[in-house]
């Protein structure tokens, strides 16, 4: 029998041109793709082995120099004039140096919009689904293949639905959400799913919420994500799954979460962040492309107000874009981490990915806001990453301990 379509039915029917239900073989053509500094020099490099320099793909392409940014030795720096040089020539959107981090700055510039389907050179791409568009990761040979033919393959995911609703306690926030699904699900949970969020209008959670869950999506395995927050519209344009359409539910009540922790050396690990307190750190780390936006500077901000970071650990804190970074010095933001003795950085991937500015050494314990905590994510392989969210992090930085507000 015929059911409603899902969302991702009717996202990958629209670039198909043709009906497409989960578990088909598509071929379609992305709205857009991007590219950044790392993955991007060897997708232009496998490109010219498929079709030369002959680009077909006729949707708006991206280049976002933020993973190595300011370059870090000639590798970097040259890598970075590789992906300058030839978006130019191709004439190419290339975003100016320092911009930000991909995933946050292009939702922030409105190049990704709601209804689109994106792909780029990042397994975080899901986090378009925080403007209820379809972000897919794809590899650099994956991405030289639809930049040469103009078209490349999808299978159409089967739909995780996730009704959210509740009341959410002081200090609690969607990065405790989306380490609360992670509970459940694990890290195998969603492959190769569509996770889809309906988050009810009294969780109270912002835009800013829904990057950091969207973004973590793919930690349990999902290959896209959706999210319909009723805290901000109602109006979804009949993107959402139809209520008759085939699809795995899953409940939660967000007023039932404590802040939670993601303990080394994976995603899927998680306990309640009052487990861990009293663990001992040498670094907290603020800031990337699910949580460098401005509710995590503030939050930051409201724990180090006033305070000082504790002797011998090292606060970093990175603003996901220039335009959150401009907000923060606005709102005096920056003034309370340079106050508190924090380090304030440049938006970049940098230590989150374990490439520069904050990478971790032999036996370091760090506390942070960022994605994944996988052995060597940040640095040397002897050194443990924790995940909590932002107000978590800030608290350890003043305490050189694990410490949950309110607690």
């Amino acid at each position: 029998m015929e059911t409603g379509f899902t969302s991702a039915e009717k996202f990958f029917s629209r670039i198909s041109g043709h009906e497409a239900r989960s578990g088909d073989f598509v071929w379609g053509e992305p709205d857009m793709a991007y590219m950044h500094d790392v993955l991007g020099p060897l997708t232009l490099d496998t490109m010219k082995k498929i079709n030369e320099d002959n680009v077909r793909f006729r949707g708006r392409v991206v280049v976002v120099n933020d993973h190595i940014y300011p370059p870090k030795d000639t590798t970097s720096s040259n890598n970075i004039r590789y992906m300058s040089d030839f978006a130019r020539k191709e004439g190419w959107d290339l975003v100016p140096f320092g911009e930000g981090i991909e995933h946050t700055l292009l939702i922030e510039k409105g190049m990704i919009k709601e209804g689109m389907v994106v792909v780029g050179t990042d397994s975080h791409t899901v986090t378009a689904g925080a403007a209820r568009a379809m972000g897919i990761g794809l590899g650099s040979t994956d991405m030289a293949a639809l930049l040469s033919l103009g078209k490349t393959w999808f299978r159409v995911p089967e739909t995780t639905l996730l009704n959210v609703t509740g009341n959410r306690k002081k200090y609690v926030t969607g990065k405790d959400l989306i380490l609360k699904v992670m509970s459940i699900l694990g890290t195998n949970g969603a492959n190769y799913r569509s996770m889809e969020f309906n988050i009810a209008r009294e969780c109270n959670l912002n835009t800013d919420d829904d990057l950091s869950i969207a973004n973590m999506t793919v930690e349990a395995g999902a290959k896209t994500s959706i999210i319909f927050n009723r805290s901000k519209t109602t109006d979804f344009r009949n993107l959402q799954s139809d209520e008759d359409s085939a699809v795995t539910e899953i409940k939660i009540d967000i007023s039932e979460i404590d802040p939670l922790i993601a303990f080394p050396y994976s995603p899927g690990n998680i306990a309640k962040a009052s487990d861990y307190a009293g663990t001992h750190v040498d670094q907290v780390y603020i800031g990337n492309c699910s949580n460098g936006t401005i509710s995590d500077l503030r939050e930051a901000a409201e724990m180090m107000d006033g305070r000082k970071v504790k002797d011998g650990v090292k606060a970093i804190i990175v603003p996901a874009t220039r335009n959150i970074y401009r907000e923060a010095i606005k709102e005096g933001l920056i003034d309370t981490f340079i106050d508190a003795g924090a380090t304030v950085s440049p938006p970049t991937c940098g230590a989150c990915a374990g490439l520069h500015m904050g990478v971790l050494a032999k036996g370091e314990v760090c506390i942070t806001n960022i994605n994944r905590n996988f052995r060597g994510r940040m640095g040397d392989p002897e050194s443990k990453v924790y995940i909590s969210n932002s107000y978590v992090a800030a608290a350890s930085a003043i305490n050189g301990k694990i410490t949950v507000p309110g607690a």
